[in-house]
């Protein structure tokens, strides 16, 4: 079978085909079981995909239908973007009766165990009618064995046979790095002005803001009276600060310095995963210049790095750039972040009532 796996993704139109054999792989590492049901797939297949949908905000082609079947159970339960996985899991598992989870599974499963299995029969199911081509994988997969799986049609499930079953576990790593590889590739090619998708593929692990915080703890140390971005009050003021990513890190996915300023900590909470307005942005550039000023005073050149390349320049050429010139080139670099982020669905115009 693993020759014919190199194959399977070639031409995708869809992403269920990935999904599909994540879920079924990861049930197998997971259950060693030689029996999967079509629902407890669905289930681990729509938590796999919360994250790039609802969190990061992905898109995954206009054809493409797991991605509104997502959609679809987050907008009519009210559900977190970053719930976690696990309760994801158990409400869909205490919910696959309600007509809303029901449809999606059925609609996922009407088409997609069986087209998943195509590439296998393409010279016996080439021009066959689109109609036909479920009742045709039936009927010849008693007779081919070097399949994935084989469908049980009454039960609704997939059986597989020990040797899969040991294949997948012998060879799990570089089964789930190659799926994840032809993934990310179709992903690419729908999200063509997206940052860093690969980081956008799982849900996020815990960030380490430690060393910013400490930076930021330092500076506000040092200039107690500079005002923050949001509320135009003195740092030294703060109930309890945090430290706030100006653009969502969702977008963005990183920890750059640049990005970052220290907020109240409830302003944080409100502000959560939206765009800010535009009238934040030049008093946020204002503040970032003053505290590259301090970095570069205290000499701290490995945190400097991050505008270094920002600004594609040397330590002594952004020593030389002045605040209007600053402010420009950020500008320069955040308007056309703020433009796509926009596109792919983010809240915009967040603000202090």
């Amino acid at each position: 079978m693993n020759h014919k796996l190199l194959s399977i993704f070639n031409h995708t139109t869809n992403s269920y085909k990935f999904y599909w054999w994540l879920s079924i792989i990861e049930l197998i590492k997971d259950e060693k079981a030689s029996e999967l049901y079509f629902d407890d797939i669905v289930i681990n297949l729509i938590s796999k995909i919360w994250y790039p949908v609802n969190y990061f905000k992905l898109s995954f082609g206009k054809q493409d239908q797991l991605s509104k079947h997502v959609l679809s159970i987050k907008n009519k339960f009210d559900l977190n973007d970053d719930i976690k996985r696990k309760e994801l899991i158990k409400f869909l598992c205490n919910n696959r009766n309600n007509k809303l989870v029901k449809n999606a599974i059925n609609e996922i499963t009407k088409y997609v165990p069986y087209r998943f299995l195509r590439s296998f029969y393409s010279q016996e199911t080439r021009g066959l009618k689109d109609a036909l081509v479920n009742d045709k994988i039936i009927m010849l997969q008693d007779i081919k064995h070097e399949i994935p799986y084989v469908i049980e049609v009454t039960t609704k499930k997939i059986i597989i046979t020990r040797q899969n079953i040991d294949w997948v576990l012998e060879n799990y790593l570089l089964i789930y790095s190659f799926t994840q590889y032809e993934l990310l590739k179709y992903l690419e090619k729908h999200n063509s002005s997206i940052p860093n998708i690969i980081s956008k593929l799982n849900k996020p692990e815990n960030r380490k803001l430690s060393l910013p915080t400490k930076l930021w703890s330092k500076y506000i140390s040092e200039n107690p009276n500079e005002k923050d971005v949001f509320e135009n009050k003195p740092f030294i003021s703060f109930n309890k600060k945090s430290i706030d990513h100006f653009m969502p890190w969702s977008f963005l996915t990183h920890d750059k310095i640049w990005n970052l300023h220290p907020i109240e900590y409830t302003i944080n909470s409100s502000k959560s995963n939206m765009l800010p307005h535009k009238n934040y942005l030049k008093p946020f550039l204002s503040l970032q210049y003053n505290f590259s000023r301090f970095l570069l005073k205290v000499d701290y050149n490995k945190q400097l790095e991050d505008y270094y390349l920002l600004f594609n320049c040397s330590k002594d050429e952004f020593e030389n750039i002045r605040k209007p010139l600053f402010v420009e080139k950020m500008e320069k670099s955040y308007n056309p972040k703020f433009e796509i982020a926009v596109n792919m669905g983010y809240e915009e115009n967040w603000k202090l009532t």
